[in-house]
């Protein structure tokens, strides 16, 4: 223990010596061990923010989307949509389902005055704000069970869409705006929405107005491409499932599960791509900046090599007067493990420092908030592969010290 603690003070001697080397030394860890960090960092906040998005879904949401069946030999083909009886269909007969909120989205060009806008408008039915995640009203109401049945040429507005078609000193609600050319009187708007989870579009940049104004003045027909279902208080996923897949497989003819043209959604699912984007992401960018520590270790390696070349009488003196050759090894072993430790620490700091400022970053680009987290085993993990750094590239130049013969280190000049 004492001669490893002689080593040590030994190695930070040494290390302070040559201050500029030992930086320019360290920056290859710095970096390394920084973007890893900074990747996990962003890559964890990020999960830990879309959970708790999730979470505010609900556990007792389900959704339903169309889906073209996979047939051998078959070309690909666009999937069969839903219509409204199929949701009526679906409150009359599966009573695990306590509400059912159908919604279409149709691409329009939105125009004011000398301002025009390629958005989309998504059409709801009259409780859509009662279950939605995204939209909340900030000003003016929604639209009544009345005007969803009259097909009202009413819609409610995202802030950002507002900014781009209106002044600021202008109030949206009760002036009208022209989708594909037809006129939409606006009745409400929303609060701005800074999450990740888009329940049908940008609810920031969008119009959202009556299924049956959108059906019947925009798209045409009684299509629906979206469905959301919430289930009765007690009921399990699976059995709701299967209960609702019974109706539309009666619905649209279909006679096998394997053929279904039609796909359940739930917060789990999304939990899941979300997981797997994310680790996806880390793994890449990681791979990455792993390259670094290996750039970084093939530094060190490097400066210990020249260290051992210039205290080569050094290391010849203290073999004369009773050093082992294992001491030397560990004296060496130890200055490499110091090197990369100090860097690897630095490294982490940077690299949640570097996290913070891209989290700024996105937040104001993109919205959302942003929160870095380092979760603790990669502070453990990155402290232990600063050591492996350490220990696998300063081994070969300290083996490289402890072989040198005591009397021909001390004739080297």
């Amino acid at each position: 223990m004492r001669t490893l603690w002689i080593s040590l003070k030994i190695a930070v001697r040494a290390l302070m010596l040559n201050k500029v080397r030992s930086i320019l030394t360290l920056l290859g860890m710095i970096i390394g061990v920084g973007a890893v960090i900074a990747i996990v960092s962003i890559g964890e906040g990020l999960r830990a923010d879309f959970q708790r998005q999730m979470s505010s879904l609900g556990a007792d949401v389900l959704y339903m989307t169309p889906k073209a069946p996979k047939r051998p030999g078959q070309a690909a083909r666009d999937p069969d949509s839903f219509d409204m009886s199929d949701m009526e269909a679906i409150r009359e007969q599966c009573p695990s389902i306590s509400w059912v909120t159908p919604s279409v989205m149709a691409g329009v060009n939105a125009k004011r005055n000398n301002n025009t806008e390629q958005t989309y408008v998504v059409g709801v039915d009259e409780r859509y704000l009662e279950y939605s995640a995204t939209a909340s009203l900030d000003k003016g109401r929604f639209f009544t069970m009345a005007e969803l049945r009259g097909a009202a040429r009413v819609v409610c507005v995202g802030d950002e869409m507002i900014g781009k078609l209106f002044e600021d000193w202008e109030d949206p609600i009760g002036e009208y705006v022209k989708l594909n050319g037809i006129s939409f009187k606006i009745i409400g708007t929303f609060k701005h929405y800074t999450g990740m989870i888009n329940e049908g579009g940008d609810i920031n940049n969008g119009f959202v107005s009556p299924i049956s104004t959108v059906q019947k003045r925009m798209i045409g027909n009684d299509d629906v491409y979206w469905v959301t279902m919430y289930m009765a208080e007690g009921s399990n996923i699976d059995a709701v499932k299967e209960e609702v897949a019974v109706v539309m497989r009666q619905r649209r003819r279909v006679r096998n599960a394997s053929d279904d043209d039609f796909q359940f959604i739930s917060p789990d699912d999304f939990m899941k791509m979300g997981n797997q984007f994310i680790n996806v992401m880390i793994g890449i960018f990681g791979a990455i900046a792993f390259m670094s520590l290996l750039v970084g270790g093939v530094g060190i390696m490097n400066i210990m090599l020249v260290s051992v070349t210039e205290r080569t009488r050094e290391i010849g003196l203290r073999m004369a007067i009773g050093a082992g050759r294992p001491t030397v090894l560990s004296q060496f072993l130890v200055e490499a493990i110091v090197l990369t430790l100090i860097g690897g620490i630095i490294g982490m700091l940077v690299g949640f420092a570097g996290a913070v400022a891209v989290a700024k970053a996105l937040e104001s680009s993109l919205g959302g908030m942003w929160n870095p987290h380092i979760p603790t085993q990669w502070v453990v993990y990155s402290v232990g592969v600063s050591v492996l750094v350490g220990v696998i590239f300063g081994t070969y130049p300290a083996f490289k010290a402890s072989q040198l013969d005591p009397v021909e280190a001390m004739r080297y000049e």
